[in-house]
């Protein structure tokens, strides 16, 4: 997820169209959005438009804008989806989706920056950063003539592939403690925790909704809890639970005795990461029981209290 962040961060200066690809719940938007906010346009204007389910006869209306009069029950003009984002960013969801009629009308805006609405006599010049997105197998698409080639080479010009949350399962903890942590403030509430039990049951699922499951999960434990309360393998959701053999590439949860870092980041971040993950794991080994974790890692029981402190580690592991 850093080699994502960093490819982002440094397309995100320039005008070129970025396509998003991934699973549904991978957090393609949030990725989009980090590309906006890192790109100098203005912060508020960053525009979604989901590309589903829109009928054929409004989504040239609705993307490319209108004259009034221009058909039956045009009795203003509007501007257009694309207008709207003057300045900004033009997050196109579920591009995959688009109806094969715009997209010749979309290639003509990648291309010279111009628009054409309905009724227009002359295409408009605008200035919008394109960002793609899909789940679908866009390549798959275009082999199969559902997706213009054209189009499609003029999107792909960068591309980013955000991982599904089995293939990145180390990210499920520092998610769990930031979901856990924003949705206890949104709704009021203090000192929720996740046990050891329930947390490895977290890291063992497939979440096959990806990171959205995840938050939704977090979200719904929260509800239901109440201050001071320390959440079990039990409170959690019937789709969360993982039972028997943990699934393929789970199994260092249990018995870890590896830990990767990136070898280009601060020495002190390199440092803070190993003590986080050996701490954290230390704990679910024990279940959360500080003499047993600080022998295994061979701390004093003190020590390992004042590093789960200042590591945050508190939220979602139960000390004895």
């Amino acid at each position: 997820m850093r080699r994502l962040l960093r490819i982002a961060t440094h397309v995100a200066p320039s005008n070129l169209p970025v396509l998003i690809t991934g699973e549904s719940g991978t957090g393609k938007e949030v990725l989009a959005r980090i590309i906006h906010d890192r790109s100098g346009r203005p912060r508020e204007q960053f525009v979604p438009y989901n590309c589903t389910g829109i009928p054929r006869d409004m989504v040239d209306s609705q993307l490319f804008g209108h004259r009034r009069g221009s058909f039956t029950g045009a009795s203003e003009h509007a501007p257009g989806v694309i207008r709207c984002a003057q300045g900004g960013t033009l997050l196109l969801d579920e591009i995959g989706e688009l109806d094969p009629h715009v997209q010749p009308k979309l290639l003509r805006l990648l291309e010279n920056r111009e628009v054409q609405p309905v009724g227009q006599p002359r295409p408009l010049e605008v200035n919008v950063r394109i960002v793609a997105a899909t789940n679908a197998d866009i390549d798959q698409m275009v082999r199969d003539k559902r997706f213009r080639e054209d189009l499609f080479y003029r999107l792909n010009i960068v591309r980013i592939h955000v991982p599904p949350l089995r293939d990145h399962r180390d990210d499920i903890s520092p998610l769990v403690r930031h979901f856990l942590r924003r949705y206890t403030h949104e709704q009021g509430k203090r000192d929720i925790r996740v046990s050891g039990a329930a947390f490895e049951r977290l890291l063992a699922h497939d979440w096959p909704g990806n990171v959205r499951q995840l938050a939704n999960e977090i979200r719904r434990l929260v509800a239901f809890a109440g201050d001071g309360t320390v959440i079990e393998p039990e409170h959690l959701s019937q789709h969360a639970e993982s039972h028997g053999a943990l699934p393929a590439g789970a199994e260092g949860y249990r018995h870890p005795d590896t830990v990767t870092i990136s070898t280009d980041q601060p020495l002190a971040t390199a440092v803070e990461e190993v003590e986080r993950t050996l701490i954290a794991r230390a704990l679910l080994a024990t279940r959360g029981r500080f003499g047993a974790a600080a022998e295994r890692l061979g701390v004093s029981r003190k020590g390992l209290l004042l590093m789960r402190r200042r590591l945050q580690l508190d939220p979602f592991l139960v000390h004895d």
